[in-house]
């Protein structure tokens, strides 16, 4: 983990004296080629440090021989796939403490409870600012996983679904 004091800048101002952008090995699971390359070129960019993998099975192997600060994980073709690395990487003991941002790229409520009730820490919707994602990911990092009491709650309010116009 690497830790950077915020610039003078308009956007350090911000920030309280205390904070500092912090850095670290990130995980980066993508299925999409272009995608995984520009999230890690994006991460590298600021600091971070990159493994890519472009599965699920791919990810379990990075991992047996390396423990991240962070993972992200976007396994956009198959929901399944992600939702199932996000809870083989929660029972492992060793990994249990690392965040894990989840990314897609549709606005599913149903599917973004699943994600954060199953161990995510952070769900993004792509297109997502890479700002916003380094920014989080240095959160994270800094401050750890939230708490089960901060994460909010287990379940949405009531099920919410997405009305289709008719006729």
């Amino acid at each position: 983990m690497t830790t950077f004091e915020p610039s003078t800048s308009s956007e350090s101002e911000s920030q309280s004296q205390s904070e500092s952008f912090v850095t670290g090995c990130v995980l980066v699971v993508d299925d999409n080629d272009h995608v995984r390359h520009m999230l890690s070129v994006a991460l590298e960019t600021a600091g971070f440090t990159v493994i890519a993998a472009s599965t699920q099975l791919e990810a379990q192997l990075r991992l047996a021989h390396t423990r991240p600060d962070a993972i992200v994980l976007d396994l956009q073709r198959s929901e399944a796939e992600g939702l199932r690395l996000l809870t083989l990487v929660r029972a492992r003991p060793n990994l249990r403490d690392v965040p894990i941002v989840f990314l897609a790229s549709a606005d599913d409520e149903d599917f973004r409870w699943q994600a954060i009730r199953t161990g995510a820490d952070w769900f993004g919707l792509r297109p997502l600012g890479m700002v916003e994602l380094q920014t989080e990911l240095s959160r994270l990092i800094r401050e750890g996983r939230p708490k089960p009491k901060d994460r909010g709650r287990a379940e949405p309010p009531i099920p919410i679904r997405r009305l289709k116009a008719t006729g």
